[in-house]
């Protein structure tokens, strides 16, 4: 276990809902035209990457996690209107289990998204191979607008976890704030994993960074 907000129980009924009703979804899309295979992807894209959050969460492997990630990725890649949060989420996986393969198709396909938004640029970069550059010419979304310290600050470990104390409140307007609170069992945990695949791609040393409970360490 990974988290410390629920219990084993929790995350294998979580766990087994969330294959259940990946698998439902899954064969739904088999059988539709483009139209409705794109409106079925909305909802199997969230799933998969809810999936992964809560394998994550419950202690999955580095193994585990890079089979999880390859099937959200190719699932994500026949998405036309992925949402900000899971591409960051998904490209950040890829460059922390180091491995890109699959990761790459998703840059393509959503490139217009990514040369207009500085983080998201910065780890799609790393994962296309090319140097990572923070591009302070490019836009960046206000709940990571402390991410400009990191690459500023000579100490970059503790500008870093700077950024993490304060990370969880600063995405208070996300869908998945405050789940942990909720009777619907919608938590699949708090992972800031643009945070790690930064300290990836700095080479950081992540002793300091694990005394966040929004590292994901693996």
């Amino acid at each position: 276990m990974r988290d410390t907000r629920k219990d084993s129980v929790y995350f294998d009924n979580y766990l087994d809902y969330q294959y259940s009703r990946i698998k439902k979804k899954t064969a739904k899309l088999k059988e539709s035209d483009e139209e409705k295979k794109q409106r079925i992807l909305v909802s199997l894209t969230g799933y998969e990457i809810d999936l992964l959050k809560a394998e994550f969460s419950a202690g999955a492997s580095k193994n585990d996690i890079k089979a999880l990630l390859s099937k959200a990725i190719k699932i994500a890649s026949e998405y036309k209107n992925i949402t900000h949060d899971d591409l960051l989420t998904l490209l950040s996986l890829a460059v922390m289990v180091n491995d890109k393969s699959e990761a790459i198709k998703l840059v393509k396909n959503n490139i217009d998204l990514i040369e207009k938004d500085r983080l998201l640029k910065y780890i799609a970069n790393n994962v296309q191979g090319k140097k990572a550059t923070w591009d302070n010419k490019t836009q960046l979304r206000e709940e990571f607008s402390a991410l400009d310290g990191v690459f500023e600050a000579s100490d970059k470990e503790a500008a870093l976890l700077e950024y993490l104390d304060s990370w969880y409140k600063n995405h208070s307007g996300y869908a998945w704030y405050n789940s942990h609170k909720s009777s619907l069992d919608t938590y699949c945990g708090y992972w800031s994993f643009e945070a790690a695949a930064i300290a990836t791609i700095l080479k950081l040393n992540e002793s300091k960074l694990k005394e966040s409970i929004y590292y994901p360490s693996l």
